[in-house]
């Protein structure tokens, strides 16, 4: 297949755009940029359900020989330094349970409702994440996976 990537340039003019964009939205209105991000995380999980939903689907179709551990495992390393890697990437990716903290004082009630927001939506979201990555192991194989720079987009 014909591959053509987009010049450096125009993806980094178009990033900075959007974050001035971005910014404007938030300096001008905050409940119109708590909109925004409302939209994206829903636009987000939606993708993630679809992508679990596939997933699901190729399993049924009984093409689950991705999963089996010998598969999963391959190649794989015991090495400490790599292990607490990973670690801290799965941490850096759920990131969102840090910023709670940042919002408190916007809160109505936040004694009670910020740990309603984090017991909540932190098991939510480590199960949807969880069920996705089952759903890219179920389709790609291991090498496919690490081969790829976006694993959704191979997917």
């Amino acid at each position: 297949p014909l591959e053509c990537a987009p010049p450096a340039d125009a993806v980094r003019i178009i990033a900075a755009m959007l974050i001035c964009l971005l910014t404007a939205v938030n300096c001008q209105n905050v409940k119109m940029a708590a909109k925004v991000q409302e939209v994206f995380s829903i636009t987000k999980v939606l993708a993630l359900v679809l992508i679990i939903i596939a997933g699901l689907i190729h399993m049924i179709g009984g093409n689950a020989q991705n999963l089996s551990l010998e598969n999963m495992m391959q190649d794989t390393t015991t090495s400490p330094g790599r292990i607490a890697l990973s670690f801290y990437s799965g941490l850096f990716s759920y990131a969102g349970w840090n910023s709670l903290n940042f919002v408190t004082e916007e809160l109505k009630e936040p004694n009670k409702n910020l740990p309603r927001a984090i017991y909540i939506s932190l098991p939510m979201i480590t199960f949807i994440y969880v069920l996705a990555n089952i759903a890219y192991f179920a389709v790609l194989s291991p090498t496919e996976l690490l081969s790829s720079s976006a694993v959704a987009v191979t997917f």
